[in-house]
């Protein structure tokens, strides 16, 4: 036996498969190139495209090492020649000197004023695939710069990248500008015929610095799709998209990069603080540590313009009630105790600043991680902004003041978003990586709209180092911390759309008051009964002005003109101005009576969607629940015959039983279903609400084991007559909601739910964290939930019990008491009216 030692030899193919999966597009490579410049201390860098550039590439070597790399490219040629310049007649010798020419067009620069590489590091480092030497030796934070900047490239891959632009990729720098230029230049074609990556030609070199450079310049020669770089808007979509991977935001730009394209020249700070300013919203965010706990810091501003919309006829109506006769002081008064602001840490309503209403709130790291159902880590301290616009067409400001010049608006429709900045340049995510679209599914059209709000979060590479992005730049890897950073992310989310929607909706709240006020006892019978006297009236008045018209055309002549006549002229007259005296006084005006009418049409078309609607989803429940009792008696048949058989283990029949406990407890939520579908209403009947409780938690009792969560009912003796299936509605959502909140307890944790019946209705508890106090006031309100989209939240549920409730003539609401948290956590279900004997 004889030992041989062999050698791992990488494939030069593998760079090409590299490149292209690790770099999605053009701007990506670019911006690999740009981080680079930023790394290495540079002030800024200049992208420079060039189209027409027509030059030549020489290297020699021999005809062994060369010839075989002669393959052409996207505007790349390649010719041989000999030492002396002699075009080649035929192939040479293995060992024979040859020079390849390699002739292109097209160029694209990004050029920097940073420490530069020296010649050694370009060959020990540079030229070596996936060595970097600001990579991070521990788990901790990168080593800074001299300038204090944390690199952000770490993986040595970026230059991979630029493959996307062209075939050569050619560096050239300088350490100062009296040193020495060091180059490096090779062709990605050449990764195709080459067998392993040694192979591949590079050529090194040293040139004098007569030009006093200092700094890197990283070139493509050869560029792919030329004319698409010819294009007359490219300019523009290129400073576009790469200002979407580096900070737009002038207020967080830390590196000032230009774009030139031929002759023409932009910056990527697109986002001034002018164009900021004509925001109708805005909301900043500051994770920190206060007394070493981590806190979130919300703050959101509310401009005038948001609340004063001019856009259709009803909202100019209820502009001119709410703000026309006192500036909006009678609402900043309501504002100020609204029910909906009264969970916020502090809030300030001034009618007489531009901001009209300003709210902060505060919320603690512990409560926000709570509600991930993984594992969470704090990310690191960071800060966050939003901002929030309104088009011309979408509210008609003919000052432009809220929407800003068209040129503005595109920026903000391009660059729509909340992007992830690290050091002032974007982590790349793909789409609404936030979920504010889904806002706009869930119910309320007061939230965020993903077309109309520019945003940020500012990271670093120092303190949020935990967070690592993907080899393939596409957002972060998915640990600890990055859902950490998620579930601030989506809070900081969910309380700009909440402090927009609750401003709006006392808004809403207070016109109404204001309307009830104005329209006294009035009904819309009584408003079209007006309409209909009105309308007569007018019939009348049509025929006397008939009259009139024919007994003054008589008036003219000799013949008729007669005493008699003109006295029938000015009694017809008198008539006229009676009759219309009698229809207009103590009356309101058409237009108001039509206005009101068209309010309570469209108030009723609303009304009628939504029931289309739920009647849509109602016979979906009617399909589903027929389905599940299909498909539930063929797996209690299966399970019949599988206990029957021999040879059932004691495991197996363990199992066994509770798949046969899970089927009884889909079928009791279906049978919850059916009365409330059109046509199978149940009747109202007497039932004991002691033992329709401990029926329900015994149906739920295999899913409540498996989170741990134990239940005990006290108290007894009520028997009421009502809808069973509306108060089960009622339980199975107050239980729902507690297991949700008892699964976010840390293992091990006690977690239980408590219901006290006694002859007044039943208290239902539990020992999770409460209810936020952001949401005591309108917990019963339709769409309000503390629970994210992503977690299920829409905020019907609660709202839908107490209406159902309503239905029997009871009610659902939050008692006072408060737990260890000093918060409520009590809901008292009040079926004292259908009490049985009451």
């Amino acid at each position: 036996m004889t030992d041989e030692r062999g050698a791992l030899r990488v494939g030069a193919h593998v760079l090409v498969q590299l490149g292209s999966e690790l770099v999605t597009d053009v701007e990506q490579a670019l911006l690999e190139c740009v981080k680079n410049a930023y790394d290495a201390d540079s002030p800024g860098c200049r992208i420079k495209i060039q189209t027409e550039e027509r030059g030549h590439l020489e290297e020699s070597d021999s005809s062994e090492a060369l010839y075989k790399f002669r393959d052409p490219a996207e505007n790349v040629t390649v010719r041989f020649v000999t030492e002396d310049g002699s075009p080649l007649q035929r192939q040479p010798d293995p060992p024979a000197p040859i020079v390849r020419r390699i002739e292109y067009q097209g160029r694209i620069s990004i050029e920097d004023s940073g420490t530069g590489i020296s010649f050694e590091d370009l060959s020990r480092s540079w030229l070596v695939i996936s060595a970097s030497i600001k990579r991070s030796g521990n788990d901790g934070p990168k080593s800074k710069t001299v300038l204090g900047r944390t690199p952000l490239g770490d993986k040595g891959l970026g230059r991979l990248g630029t493959m996307k632009l062209g075939d050569i990729l050619l560096v050239e720098s300088a350490t100062s500008p009296s040193g020495e230029i060091a180059s490096a230049w090779f062709r990605w074609a050449d990764c195709e015929r080459a067998q392993t990556v040694d192979e591949i030609p590079v050529k090194l070199s040293r040139t004098e610095n007569t030009t006093g450079f200092k700094g890197t310049r990283v070139s493509v020669l050869g560029l792919r799709d030329l004319e698409e770089w010819r294009r007359k808007d490219r300019l523009g979509e290129v400073t576009r998209s790469l200002a979407r991977l580096i900070s737009p935001f002038e207020a967080a730009s830390t590196f000032p990069v230009t774009v030139e394209l031929n002759e023409g020249e932009q910056s990527l700070a697109l986002v001034t603080e002018e164009l900021l300013a004509r925001a109708v919203a805005d909301f900043q965010f500051d994770w920190q540590n206060i007394d070493g706990k981590p806190v979130l810091i919300a703050k959101a501003r509310l401009h005038r313009r948001l609340l004063t919309s001019q856009r259709t006829r009803a909202l100019r109506e209820r502009t001119a009630r709410v703000f026309e006769e006192d500036g909006g002081r009678a609402f900043a008064e309501y504002l100020k105790s609204s029910r909906r602001l009264k969970g916020y840490a502090s809030k300030t309503i001034d009618p007489q600043t531009p901001w009209f209403a300003e709210i902060e709130h505060i919320y603690k790291g512990s409560d926000l991680f709570s509600k991930s159902d993984h594992s969470t880590q704090n990310p690191g301290i960071f800060s966050g902004a939003f901002y929030f616009f309104h088009f011309v067409g979408d509210e008609e400001d003919q000052t432009g003041a809220a929407s800003g010049t068209g040129a503005n608006l595109r920026i903000v429709r391009d660059l729509a978003g909340i992007a992830i900045l690290r050091d002032g340049f974007q982590v790349r995510n793909r789409g609404d990586w936030l979920g504010l679209s889904a806002g706009m599914t869930s119910g309320s059209t007061y939230n965020l709209r993903p077309e109309n709000t520019l945003g940020y979060f500012s990271l670093s590479g120092e303190r949020n180092y935990r967070l690592t992005e993907k080899s393939d730049r596409e957002g972060f890897v998915d640990n600890a911390a990055y859902r950490g950073f998620l579930a601030i992310a989506r809070t900081c989310r969910d309380f700009a759309n909440d402090a927009i929607v609750n401003v709006r909706r006392s808004l809403d709240e207070y016109d109404k008051e204001l309307k009830d006020a104005q329209r006294s006892t009035t009904s819309s019978d009584d408003d079209l009964s007006r309409v209909g006297s009105l309308a007569e009236a007018t019939t009348k008045l049509s025929e006397l002005i008939t009259s009139i018209a024919h007994e003054v055309s008589q008036l003219g002549s000799e013949k008729n003109d007669n005493e008699e006549r003109k006295n029938r002229v000015i009694a017809l007259t008198k008539n006229a101005e009676s009759l219309s005296s009698a229809a207009m006084s103590g009356a309101e005006s058409p237009e108001i009576l039509v206005g009101r009418i068209e309010r309570e049409l469209n108030e009723g078309r609303e009304r009628t969607i939504a029931l289309i609607e739920s009647a849509a989803a109602g016979l979906a429940s009617r399909g589903l629940t027929h389905e599940l009792r299909a498909h539930l008696a063929e797996i209690r048949h299966r399970v019949t015959n599988i206990e029957r058989s021999a040879g059932v283990s004691r495991e197996v029949s363990a199992h066994l039983t509770a798949i046969r406990r899970s089927c009884n407890a889909i079928a009791q939520a279906a049978a919850q279903v059916d009365p409330l579908i059109p046509r199978v209403r149940e009747p109202k009947n007497s039932f004991s609400v002691d033992s329709v409780i401990r029926s329900y938690f015994e149906q739920r009792a295999g899913i409540l084991s498996t989170v741990d969560i134990s239940v005990e009912v006290t108290g007894g003796d009520l028997v009421v007559r009502m809808s069973e299936s509306r108060l089960l509605q009622a339980i199975d959502n107050l239980t729902r909601n507690s297991i949700f909140w008892l699964s976010q307890l840390p293992k091990g944790r006690d977690r239980r739910i408590d219901v006290a019946v006694d002859q007044r209705g039943f208290i239902f508890s539990d020992n999770g964290p409460g209810i936020d106090p952001l949401v005591e006031e309108t917990l019963f309100d339709l769409f309000v939930t503390t629970r994210q989209h992503e977690q299920g939240g829409q905020g019907l549920g609660l709202f839908i019990s107490s209406e159902l409730l309503a239905l029997d003539g009871c009610s659902i609401s939050l008692l006072p008491d408060r737990n260890r948290n000093r918060r409520k956590y009590k809901f008292f279900i009040d079926l004292s009216v259908v009490r049985r004997g009451s």
